[in-house]
Formats: structure tokens, sequence, C-alpha cells
């Protein structure tokens, strides 16, 4: 009895190291991926390394992401003196996503996602690819938060603000 015991706390601790690795290499992957700005030079998200990032992937043509875009925008200025930024990653045409940002006068910094970006999502966690999609990380660049759908400004300051 105490053999099975063992040999369930040591299965446990296991497992414990293999979620905390595959986090870790997913971060790696957030971390090292490369993005366009909307005037064509490449970006990677470590020059916010240091503050809480909120990475926001969406699209034009998605509803839940238009709506939720002013909140972000809204709260990324309650935050600025924090230490925290909002990051959109667009799916999209650079000119599709200049014109709607301009639309909506987001001035959070929007970055282009590309081919592999679906599969960054994934590594992500998330599976579908569904939009939207927030990753939070923390100071070091570790995701501290995954959120599918459309955010609520409750939710989202409940990732964000233990962080702060």
């Amino acid at each position: 009895m105490n053999a099975k015991k063992t040999r369930l706390f040591l299965l446990a601790i296991l497992m414990s190291f293999s979620v905390t690795t595959q986090a870790q290499a997913a971060s790696t992957d957030l971390d090292q991926a490369r993005f366009s700005t909307l005037s064509g030079q490449s970006q990677n998200l470590a020059q916010w390394r240091g503050k809480v990032v909120v990475v926001n992937f969406w699209a034009t043509w998605c509803g839940p992401c238009r709506e939720e875009m002013p909140m972000l925008d809204a709260l990324r200025s309650q935050w600025r003196g924090r230490k925290a930024e909002v990051v959109g990653i667009a799916l999209d045409q650079p000119v599709q996503v200049q014109n709607f940002i301009r639309s909506l006068r987001i001035s959070y910094p929007v970055l282009l996602g590309d081919a592999d970006t679906l599969t960054l999502m994934r590594s992500l966690g998330n599976k579908t690819g569904g939009l939207p999609f927030t990753v939070v990380l923390d100071r070091q660049g570790k995701i501290v938060a995954r959120l599918t759908g459309k955010l609520t400004e409750q939710n989202l300051r409940q990732a964000v603000e233990p962080h702060l």
C-alpha cells in the first residue's frame, strides 16, 4: 500500500513538471515570435519586458473583438502609470487594420500576425484558434492568464491587476 502511494506521489510530481515546462515553452514561443508593425518593421514582445502585457489576438471581421477594443484602450490608459501595456495582434490585412484602428481611435500598439500566428495561438492554449484570444504576461514575460472569447472589464482586471 505504501509503495502505491509513493508511485502516485511521484506521478503527480512528474505531471506538475510537465505542466510547468509546457507553460514555460509557450511563454518562450510568444517571446520569440516576430510580428510586423503597420509600417512593415519586424518586432517582438520583448520590448515590453518589465511590464505586465495584455496580448490580444483579433481581426477586423470579428464582432466580439471590435466590441472589446474600446475597453482595452480605456484600461490601458488607466494602467499606464502602473507598468502595464496592451498590445493587439491583428490577423488581417494591413490596410484593413490601419483603417479599423483609426476609425475606433485605438491608441495601443497593434502588430500584424502572419500565417504562423494561428500555430502560435494554439501553442498558447487556444486549441480551436478562435478569436478574440487574450494572453496576460507578467513582468518577467511568463503567461499568467489565457482568456478565450470576448473579454469583460471585470475578468481582465482580475487577470491583470494582481500582477501590477
